[in-house]
């Protein structure tokens, strides 16, 4: 795994000077990626560009149309009218074994890789590892059913919004916001669910099959405008948008200031004498950007070993 910090304004406005950025060399790019590379003609100058055309296809060059060969990438600058910007138009087909896939998902092998870099060049997170061993990695299931547990998780323990969601679940039956919809607030509250809770749930659940959520769309939506989609939903603050973009669409930067047990988690592993606050925390985790999502999973991992308890299966 490599850090890479944008400085130009080629790639804009999807990657803005002052932006981080991670890739891995463990996975081929593909079509769409963003990539960093060695400048063709400085191998001592990287460059990020957008991987546009790749062996086969044809590309219109400023010598007419050229079909790439094989082992050959066409990569091209996001904002092509700044000025200066420098790309496969002005110097040709690439390399396609040179282009490193910026990191945009979290899956085992860029968690581990995530881990390894954090500790090397962070002791916080090499003690972590050597006091606890480095943990497996979980995600769950984009989708509903998911939001409707963090939402159940809402202010209380883990354990205890398990137990509430699998008695909803056997109200409800499969958890879809079809099957939520035909129950009102009283039926959800024999269950256990709190009143306000209640309300949330079949409010998300009318969004979605009114259509005014789209939970399948936040995946290609920057991790900002993906939150922002959600928090128009009553009940999703910022704790729970963070919670899904981080364990369910596993994005490598989402770090949840407000989760008391990442707080209680950083304060331990700092050494500090208390917990830090959401501002205070938000501070502390700047130089794990941009993989802050992979520091989270440490620092909780730390926290739920020390008290002798794992992350229940749902």
């Amino acid at each position: 795994m490599q850090r890479f910090n944008v400085r130009e304004e080629s790639m804009t406005p999807n990657l803005v000077p002052g932006d981080e950025f991670v890739t891995v060399d463990t996975r081929a790019a593909t079509r769409g990626n963003i990539v960093a590379l060695p400048h063709p003609r400085r191998p001592d100058f990287w460059l990020v560009k957008r991987l546009a055309a790749g062996e086969g296809e044809t590309v219109l060059t400023d010598k007419g149309l050229y079909t790439l060969r094989p082992g050959e990438a066409w990569v091209l600058s996001d904002n092509k009218a700044v000025p200066g910007a420098t790309d496969s138009r002005s110097f040709g087909p690439v390399d396609v074994a040179t282009l490193l896939p910026m990191v945009t998902e979290i899956d085992d092998d860029v968690f581990e890789q995530g881990a390894q870099l954090l500790a090397k060049e962070d002791d916080v997170f090499q003690r972590i590892i050597d006091a606890h061993g480095l943990p497996k990695f979980w995600r769950r299931p984009r989708g509903f059913r998911t939001l409707v547990l963090l939402i159940l998780e809402q202010q209380v323990s883990l354990e205890s919004g398990a137990a509430v969601f699998q008695r909803f679940e056997d109200l409800v039956g499969e958890v879809t916001p079809q099957s939520v919809v035909r129950f009102d607030e009283g039926q959800l509250r024999e269950v256990g669910v709190t009143r306000q809770k209640s309300g949330y749930l079949i409010g998300l659940a009318e969004a979605i099959v009114g259509g005014d959520l789209d939970l399948g769309a936040l995946h290609a939506l920057p991790v900002a405008d993906a939150s922002r989609k959600l928090q128009e939903i009553k009940g999703i603050g910022t704790w729970t948008a963070d919670a899904y973009l981080l364990s369910a669409e596993c994005r490598p930067d989402v770090f949840p200031v407000g989760d008391r047990a990442l707080q209680v988690g950083t304060g331990e592993v700092l050494g500090m004498s208390g917990a830090p606050d959401a501002e205070e925390l938000e501070i502390l985790s700047h130089p794990w950007r941009p993989i802050r999502a992979i520091a989270a999973r440490l620092i909780w991992h730390a926290y739920l070993t020390k008290r002798g308890r794992v992350e229940p299966e749902h």
